[in-house]
């Protein structure tokens, strides 16, 4: 979000855009892109005060180990090992806060996945803000997010980063497209398959925060269903911690 007009007094709104449009900064020069993976950054997703309050949950009610998903013996499993991630995670348990993440992805983000990639996310799957700290040692080594019974509807995975300058590292990477690293300004969304593989560098000092849902549609949501039966106890009692 850039500037709210209200139209309670439609008189002069044209001329107010007008000036607001005329006074933000200048597009920079045309550059030659760089080359980089098939990824979406949408800008002001969330307005850096709801990226506040998400981080000031977590700070409230602090975080728990955030596992994996694995196949094991045909059912998918939640798995813990340090040498492979290292974060915490807090679930979202307040109704409006979660209406409100909703609200703005659906409203400023969903219609631009669907124009850059052609798919329409009617779902969205967990409420989770996220940290990596430095004095633990955050990281994700590489990995797909739907690889697996439990995971298979997932079709696009979003990062907001939620206080981007105020930490060092824990850059996203996508090894398969070379050694470039993505760090999204506070707020903005950073878009991609969920079959892309990826990972999160370590985090060298302070903490990172994010939020991390899944996109899918009506057509993955019958995946979903029918993948009910492979899940473990403990992953279907979490589901949307996964």
């Amino acid at each position: 979000m850039v500037g709210v007009f209200a139209l309670a007094e439609p008189k002069g709104v044209g001329d107010r855009v007008a000036a607001f449009l005329a006074g933000l900064p200048a597009l920079p020069a045309p550059v030659p892109a760089a080359y980089q993976a098939p990824i979406l950054i949408v800008p002001n997703v969330f307005e850096p005060a709801f990226c506040d309050r998400l981080i000031e949950f977590y700070n409230a009610e602090g975080g728990v180990d955030s596992g994996f998903m694995r196949e094991r013996d045909g059912r998918t499993v939640a798995v813990i090992d340090y040498a492979h991630k290292r974060r915490s995670d807090h679930v979202l348990q307040d109704p409006q806060i979660c209406e409100q993440a909703r609200a703005r992805i659906h409203r400023r983000l969903a219609p631009e996945v669907k124009k850059a990639f052609q798919f329409e996310a009617t779902r969205m799957e967990r409420y989770i803000v996220a940290c990596y700290d430095a004095s633990t040692g955050g990281y994700f080594n590489a990995h797909r997010d739907n690889t697996t019974s439990g995971t298979a509807h997932r079709r696009f995975a979003v990062t907001f980063n939620l206080n981007a300058g105020e930490h060092e590292g824990g850059e996203l990477r996508f090894p398969e497209f070379g050694t470039r690293t993505y760090v999204p300004p506070t707020g903005a969304a950073l878009v991609f398959s969920c079959s892309l593989m990826h990972e999160v560098l370590p985090i060298r000092k302070g903490r990172r925060f994010a939020f991390l849902p899944f996109l899918y549609d009506d057509a993955a949501a019958r995946i979903r269903e029918a993948n009910n039966a492979y899940l473990s106890e403990e992953v279907e009692k979490y589901r949307d911690k996964a």
